[in-house]
């Protein structure tokens, strides 16, 4: 049964692929508890549902992907409200890079703070030429995105980019690889259902293991990272699906 939220619209376009457009363009689509509850629930749900492959985040109007969060809500927390509220940040970032899903940014307008984060979860990340990225967090007396920053971008530019609160533009973002690719606006969604079709039209089982192998990756050193892919692949031929695109590529072959 559908869940009815008040700031998102959960569409399916096609099977095995969610979009997911967050709708409170009027505030930048800036992140309070309820949105952050409601993205919760959202993808968790999404998590669980084997059908979903690919999930498209993006965000109505084209000012703002995710501005960041509702200052004037967060200005009014104590210390423990606060830890309530980036729990949720952790929270997604674990259902976004732990699961099996592959999730695509679409980014038209500014993505700061909580709304870069979200950005650098994803998987892939498109976004309309006009767009920004930035932590601002300093300019507000806090911190935040410094380690999934250092990740992609390295320590040096993350570190920049945090202690000064300098915004970047989409070129910028492309060029030292906190995005994939920054594309015209009117272009934007064409690109990012093209590269969801795509996604959707390869092998089930080497997609999953795949981001199975991203997720290590990550974490461990290269040897280890090298085991694990191993067996990863030595999976993958116990699947009839595989079984079925080597033989075409022999018959095809011959």
């Amino acid at each position: 049964m559908p869940i009815d939220y008040r700031h998102l619209r959960v569409e399916q376009p096609q099977e095995g692929i969610v979009r997911v457009t967050l709708e409170r363009a009027e505030k930048y689509n800036a992140l309070n508890l309820e949105v952050m509850e409601e993205l919760r629930a959202c993808l968790e749900g999404l998590d669980l549902r084997p059908e979903v492959r690919v999930v498209v985040l993006d965000s109505a109007g084209d000012k703002a992907f995710i501005s960041g969060a509702d200052i004037a809500q967060m200005a009014a927390m104590s210390p423990l409200e606060f830890r309530h509220y980036s729990g949720y940040l952790r929270r997604l970032a674990k259902v976004m890079t732990g699961g099996e899903k592959v999730y695509i940014a679409a980014v038209n307008g500014v993505a700061f703070g909580g709304g870069n984060i979200m950005a650098m979860n994803c998987d892939f990340v498109f976004a309309a030429e006009h767009s920004r990225f930035g932590q601002q967090e300093v300019d507000f007396g806090i911190l935040g995105g410094l380690p999934r920053l250092m990740h992609l971008v390295g320590p040096r530019r993350a570190w920049e980019m945090v202690i000064t609160g300098r915004t970047i533009d989409a070129a910028e973002a492309e060029r030292i690889g906190l995005i994939t690719r920054a594309v015209p606006a009117a272009e934007l969604n064409e690109v990012v259902m093209g590269c969801a079709r795509e996604i959707v039209a390869r092998s089930e089982i080497a997609v999953r293991l795949s981001k199975a192998l991203k997720k290590m990756a990550e974490r461990v050193d290269l040897d280890a990272a090298y085991e694990y892919e191993n067996e990863l692949i030595s999976l993958c031929f116990d699947s009839p699906d595989t079984k079925e695109r080597l033989g075409r590529f022999v018959k095809k072959q011959g």
